[in-house]
């Protein structure tokens, strides 16, 4: 009879805990010196896969507490634009993009030449700093990142003619 109370109170004290969110992030940097993705899901592991100049490359590297539950915290109060994308007319620059996936939905954003939501440049910029504060070790695992790439790769202008072609 005892254990049948212990296990209720048991029960009923696990149901009470809040959960915290679990994400499945992915933030991809590029301009003219580098380009790269992070992954972070919601552990203390953070992926860095580098694709510059033209190979990819996935290593990886603990995050300390504080590292992680900044990330963590942040992608738990961060609010995503109805626009997906934000994008200054010159072509250089910095582009950064972040898609967040949670069970029931995914959420993108493309910034690029320091036009759309300060938040996302502050955070990226953050993300920045915990990756170049990090020793990385190669590992051979492979992230299936085409649908990411469907957003940060622009297609061509449709109005683009050739003046000089033969």
């Amino acid at each position: 009879m005892i254990r049948k109370y212990f296990l209720f109170l048991f029960l009923i004290l696990v149901g009470c805990q809040s959960s915290k969110k679990n994400h499945d992030f992915t933030f991809f940097k590029w301009n003219i010196h580098q380009s790269y993705y992070l992954k972070f899901n919601s552990s203390d592991t953070l992926y860095f896969i580098n694709t510059y100049p033209f190979e990819e490359q996935t290593s990886f590297t603990i995050l300390n507490e504080e590292e992680k539950e900044r990330i963590q915290s942040t992608l738990d109060i961060i609010s995503f634009p109805k626009e997906k994308e934000f994008a200054s007319s010159v072509d250089d620059g910095e582009t950064f993009a972040f898609e967040l996936k949670s069970k029931k939905q995914s959420k993108q954003l493309k910034i690029h030449g320091h036009q759309g939501p300060n938040q996302f440049w502050l955070f990226g910029k953050s993300l920045e700093t915990i990756k170049d504060q990090h020793t990385f070790i190669k590992i051979n695992k492979k992230f299936d990142l085409s649908e990411f790439n469907k957003m940060i790769l622009s297609p061509a202008p449709l109005n683009w003619t050739c003046n000089n072609c033969p």
